[in-house]
């Protein structure tokens, strides 16, 4: 997660199954990085849950507390894009398909939820057949129908002039051939979009204008959560939510609190891979608590986890890592997300290649790395536009320096010969006049910018730093045409998270002719590379996971070999859970604990 790349961030989905690399529940014979397995074999100790499951438990607790910083775009789970809430939906809603809860890389593996089984694809990929299990029903006691799941879809992803936070993907693969303008627009119920049939109650089928290979991914977005059109209130929905999953909403209250309860008719015959165990009795979501505060009502219990799955703050960092009694009770995992410097390649000088070659060079990520927080709360350092969590992810470096501390040698070279092809963009052998953008909300970004700021001073490149807003960053500024153009915004801090996890799920937005608009861009490199978009159109047609990974690290190197970005910081968060919790591990698709296994003592 778009998922949400610049807004969570985070990322989520689906796609190519990935190799299991840990057992549910760790057995007695593998521990997890930095934990001990006990003689039960649950894994203990510092990292634990990144690869085995900590105090596993199916006992029925009292209250579980989460407290967040934050509040819900909305709750609705055709309206929401935030990973926190991807994540916490599958508590109230069942997707078609949804994310293992096994812990390490066996949790970005697609299993099905409502559905029966993953789909099947048929003429050459443009077909995608489901079905529906039985007897599922919705909190009311409705037997949930296979138009129930395509009106969820219809209303998320071609209502947008009413439901706006929530992805689009499964609109821009599937036909439309009567260009449905949505349920809110038009009011016929028997209108619909042409791609989406349901030939019975328990069957769904997708015509595709074009294969989509991670067709199964798209299925465990939450739009997929079924809604009935009867109960259907738009924008409002969220204040009347029919629950599918083991909880109900009984009440919310925006920006203080929503309040959950057992859903009476869940059944969990329909749920044989045991995706939705109530391992507590009530959920508690306080919101909107300052952030300062969050990790201290984890530590003396008036909080059982942070909701926002962010880690802890900077200033409680180093109190964890230096007792041993948190530190055990402590994670440090992937956040499949990147921060990088994205190179706007038609902003001059910055169209020639070996400018860009230039700052490549030049960064020193050693000092960036420090800045983000270290290898345990910042993250690893950086050289690809892939994290490692992402399948087709291959390590390789083509700007490396000694020491990742840059080489002003490597950097002035690249520079020579861009001046002497440009030299109109150059006065006294120094390009200048070009603004580096961070978003006001980070000050990771404010550290680094300076840092970097000072690095390619010390190579011929002078720069100034402009913040921007947060929330009108895409729309208004670093994604701004015009605005980029008009203020020379060559360098724009950025970091990304996936909508799921395949390279089209992490990339396609970042480095593809997708994420490219007059205003709103995620592409911010602008790179509209012929070669890319022909590797996305392969690999989106291509069913062969293994070949279909290739493809991806393919338009990975030839994002670098363009020099489109640099990678920075491959992230990771230090998170903290309080022994209160049960059954804790680190889901990596969602880049945190897995809220819909968490139980509580």
């Amino acid at each position: 997660m778009q998922k949400r790349h610049s807004k969570v961030v985070g990322g989520i989905a689906l796609a190519a199954a990935v190799a299991i690399t840990a057992s549910a529940c760790g057995s007695s014979k593998s521990k997890a990085a930095g934990g001990t397995p006990t003689k039960s074999g649950a894994a203990t100790g510092f990292n634990a849950a990144v690869t085995g499951i900590v105090n596993p438990s199916d006992a029925q607790g009292g209250t579980l507390t989460a407290v967040t910083r934050t509040d819900w775009d909305s709750p609705d789970p055709g309206n929401t894009y935030a990973a926190f809430s991807w994540n916490f939906m599958a508590l109230y809603g069942r997707q078609m398909m949804t994310f293992d809860q096994k812990p390490g890389a066996a949790g970005t593996k697609v299993v099905p939820d409502l559905a029966t089984a993953a789909g099947v694809a048929t003429d050459n990929g443009l077909t995608w057949t489901y079905h529906i299990k039985p007897n599922v029903k919705f909190q009311d006691g409705t037997v949930v129908k296979a138009a129930d799941v395509k009106y969820a879809i219809e209303r998320s992803n071609w209502g947008q002039d009413t439901l706006v936070n929530g992805p689009s993907y499964i609109k821009q693969f599937v036909v439309d051939d009567t260009k449905y303008q949505g349920p809110f627009l038009d009011k016929d119920p028997t209108h619909g979009v042409s791609g989406i049939t349901t030939p019975d109650d328990t069957t769904i089928v997708f015509k595709l204008s074009q294969p989509f290979s991670d067709f199964d991914y798209l299925m465990a977005l939450p739009s997929t959560v079924p809604v009935p059109r009867a109960k259907d209130t738009g924008a409002d929905y969220f204040k009347n939510i029919q629950a599918t999953g083991q909880f109900k909403i009984d009440s919310y209250n925006k920006g203080v609190e929503m309040d959950l309860s057992l859903n009476p008719n869940f059944d969990p015959a329909t749920d044989p891979l045991k995706l939705h165990v109530a391992r507590e009795k009530n959920i508690v979501v306080k919101l909107k608590i300052d952030k300062t505060a969050i990790d201290g009502k984890l530590f003396d219990g008036s909080g059982n986890v942070d909701l926002a799955g962010v880690g802890v703050q900077p200033q409680t960092r180093s109190g964890i890592l230096s007792d041993p009694n948190k530190k055990k009770d402590s994670d440090s995992a992937y956040a499949n997300s990147e921060m990088y410097l994205a190179i706007d390649t038609t902003v001059k000088p910055f169209d020639n290649i070996d400018c860009r070659k230039a700052v490549e060079y030049a960064i020193n990520k050693a000092q960036i790395q420090t800045d983000a927080g270290g290898p345990i709360a910042g993250g690893d350092i950086a050289s690809t536009v892939m994290p490692p969590t992402v399948p087709g992810y291959k390590q390789f470096d083509l700007y490396a320096t000694p020491n990742n501390s840059g080489d002003v040698a490597k950097a002035k070279a690249s520079l020579a010969t861009c001046a002497a092809a440009e030299p109109d963009q150059f006065k006294d052998g120094r390009a200048g006049g070009i603004t580096i953008s961070t978003r006001d909300n980070s000050q990771v970004e404010a550290d680094s910018a300076a840092s970097i700021q000072q690095d390619l001073k010390a190579v011929g490149i002078d720069v100034d730093i402009q913040k921007y807003e947060f929330g009108k960053y895409d729309s208004e500024f670093a994604g701004n045409q015009a605005f980029t153009q008009a203020h020379r915004i060559g360098l724009k801090f950025y970091k990304w998270g996936w909508d799921f996890p395949s390279g089209y799920g992490y990339m396609a937005y970042i480095v593809g002719a997708a994420g490219i608009h007059p205003s709103g861009s995620t592409n911010h490199s602008q790179l509209n590379d012929p070669i890319v978009e022909d590797l996305f159109k392969k690999g989106t047609a291509e069913l062969d996971p293994a070949k279909r990974d290739a493809i991806w690290a393919q338009i990975d190197n030839e994002v670098m070999t363009q020099a489109a970005m640099v990678p920075l910081i491959y992230n990771k968060q230090l998170m903290y859970r309080p022994e209160s919790l049960t059954n804790v591990s680190f889901s990596q698709a969602f880049g945190m604990y897995n809220f819909a296994s968490l139980g509580v003592k």
